[in-house]
């Protein structure tokens, strides 16, 4: 089997300074443009070999009270909780007081396992299969995020689901494991998991500003916003109770840096429990994910990154460091439609002299290109699917959106604004067998080529704006989670509870299509042709929906 360099050689490496900038200019006016000032924005804190190379807020805190962003500024910082909690189940490990392979049961006896055995190692990496609570419709409602839940009230509403897969068969992020993490510490330590990090890690780290229930917060905080329509809003309240050792945490850019110099300096836990915590996860079957314990491996150009997003309603975050250039990067959105993952990792770039350059396309007749159109097989819920469109090939994930993708060598593609690449393997014959997606993530993906037939691509037919205004309303897919569809001019647009709205886009008289997502809306009538109801169909799932109004 013929197999390509993994390798990024054709990103050549060069100095930001030979564009007549530095590093702080360089990053400073990239955010600028990426969060405008009269928008809800971002804190960033980047360093360098110790030194602080950016230390800055962009665009507003409080939009009511035109209130800016300040590098002081407490955000919360979802799931970069996760990382807090995984090293405070490696403490309590270093201390004998529990091993990896030990069954949750042990601590936890009276959860229903169904039969499997699930250790504290499946739920620091993702495999258990127990159902994430986050992904149940009916807990995300603004209602019930609100609540203040006991950890029975919260453990009730997923423990007795069917698990998604046997332990250790598959990665999918969980949040329900974290969770249980949490649990596991109280079980162990004796003391609540907030008494547990605080005690341990935020005293000792005189991280003074960061805390795991920010309802008793005494420093500002920014205020979360998300999108209505054009407009942003204050999001959706999430009581720390439901996250809780899975996102809870609010703190600074600062506290962060302080606590990463600690965990990366082995001030917190020694250097092999770390090690174990930075090793990309192995399934049953053998093959690698690029995530640890609470902490993902990434790829900042050619060297390794140790790094986590953070996404609660309203909040977008990411840290990141790359231990080879020594560079940090922290940043702390309070804008739920402007996420910083894309910004962190080009700051870090530029930061460690990685700034990348955009391969030149090369010219390839459509004959040529269709030897790529196919469905390549990622894992058995997942396909890659490889079009060709007009000039070029596009490239979609299932249920992500189409990305178009363009030859800058043989069997080699580079994506439309973004660093990830595609190599097409071939066996021994010459025969397209297989293809590797190179992008940030330290394992890359693999996919195999399939016999599947290519689904039918979507077409948007001619339709008088007119007829949208009967759609207009409020559709309930579950109990306090809403589908609004609304008319803005020549659009028909579609926003669920909590999210950003968007465009669908007629197929027939009744049926719409996303291009930002893989889903489709259709729409149901009464005899009489009123508009009674929806159906969305997304990942495999038929979804009903009435209309309430």
């Amino acid at each position: 089997m013929k197999k390509s360099s993994t390798l990024l050689l054709i990103f050549l490496l060069s100095s930001i300074v030979s564009f007549g900038q530095d590093a702080a200019t360089a990053i400073d006016t990239y955010l600028k443009e990426k969060y405008p000032a009269n928008e809800p924005g971002v804190i960033a804190l980047v360093i360098k070999d110790g030194k602080t190379i950016l230390r800055k807020g962009y665009g507003m805190a409080d939009l009511e009270h035109s209130k800016s962003q300040t590098p002081e500024m407490v955000s919360r910082i979802g799931s970069v909780t996760k990382q807090f909690t995984s090293t405070a189940i490696l403490k309590l490990m270093e201390e004998g007081k529990l091993k990896l392979d030990d069954p949750i049961t042990k601590f936890l006896p009276d959860y229903p396992t169904q039969g499997k055995t699930v250790t504290v190692w499946n739920l620091l990496n993702h495999t258990s299969g127990i159902k994430s609570y986050t992904s149940i419709e009916s807990n995300m409602t603004t209602e019930n995020k609100a609540k203040n839940l006991t950890h029975a009230q919260l453990l009730g509403t997923f423990q007795n689901m069917p698990f998604d897969f046997n332990p250790g068969d598959q990665w999918l992020y969980n949040n329900s494991g974290y969770y249980l993490l949490g649990m596991i510490i109280e079980k162990v330590s004796g003391i609540s998991w907030g008494e547990y990090l605080t005690k341990n890690f935020f005293k000792p780290l005189k991280m003074n500003s960061t805390v795991t229930d920010d309802t008793k917060l005494k420093s500002g905080e920014a205020i979360g916003y998300g999108k209505n329509g054009d407009k942003y809003v204050v999001a959706d309240f999430v009581h720390p109770s439901i996250p809780f050792a899975a996102g809870s945490i609010a703190s600074t850019v600062d506290d962060l840096w302080k606590w990463n110099n600690a965990i990366f300096n082995y001030k917190v836990i020694s250097q092999a429990s770390l090690d174990k915590a930075w090793t990309p996860t192995k399934l049953n079957d053998g093959s690698l994910q690029s995530y640890g314990f609470g902490w993902s491996i990434s790829r900042i150009g050619i060297q390794k990154a140790i790094s986590h997003g953070g996404c609660i309603d309203g909040y977008l975050t990411f840290a990141l460091y790359i231990p080879e250039s020594k560079v940090f990067v922290a940043m702390l959105s309070n804008n739920g439609n402007n996420g910083p993952t894309e910004y962190a990792f080009h700051a870090a770039q530029i930061a460690s002299g990685q700034s990348m350059m955009k391969p030149t396309a090369i010219a390839m007749d459509a004959n040529a290109m269709k030897e790529y159109v196919g469905v390549y097989s990622i894992n058995a819920a997942q396909d890659r699917v490889i079009r060709l469109d007009g000039d070029h090939l596009t490239s979609q994930r299932t249920g992500s959106s189409v990305l178009s993708i363009y030859p800058y060598a043989k069997d080699k593609f580079y994506f439309d604004g973004s660093s990830s690449l595609l190599f097409f393997i071939r066996d021994d014959a010459g025969k397209i067998v297989s293809m590797e997606l190179v992008g940030t993530d330290w394992v890359n993906s693999m996919a195999k080529k399939t016999d599947k037939a290519i689904p039918d691509t979507r077409v948007e037919i001619e339709m008088d704006p007119n007829e949208f205004d009967k759609f207009n309303g409020e559709y309930e897919l579950v109990p306090g989670f809403i589908l609004t569809v609304r008319r803005e001019g020549d659009k028909l647009m579609t926003q669920a509870t909590g999210q950003q709205a968007l465009q669908v886009f007629p197929e027939s008289k009744t049926k719409f299509f996303l291009k930002a997502v893989d889903a489709q809306i259709e729409f149901s009538s009464s005899e009489d042709g009123m508009v009674t109801g929806l159906t969305l169909y997304q990942g495999g799932r038929t979804m009903p929906a009435k209309k309430l109004k």
